[in-house]
């Protein structure tokens, strides 16, 4: 079982920077190429992937996923 929680963005930015975290981007496919913003330095896997792409993602590190 997994647990979700919720943190500020400055706290994930505080884990990011000091190694102990990354961003995981979820936005729908389609939807990524029409933004003109984005996490830099996150990892971008559109939720119909992740079960394919589960693999890539860390498992040392805490996964903050988002979706902008």
């Amino acid at each position: 079982m997994t647990e979700e929680l919720r943190i500020s963005a400055a706290d994930a930015r505080r884990l990011v920077d000091a190694g102990e975290a990354i961003m995981l981007d979820v936005v729908a496919s389609g939807v990524w190429e029409a933004l003109d913003e984005a996490v830099p330095g996150a990892v971008r896997i559109p939720p119909e992937q992740i079960g394919q792409r589960f693999g890539e993602l860390p498992r040392d590190r805490v996964i903050i996923a988002y979706c902008t």
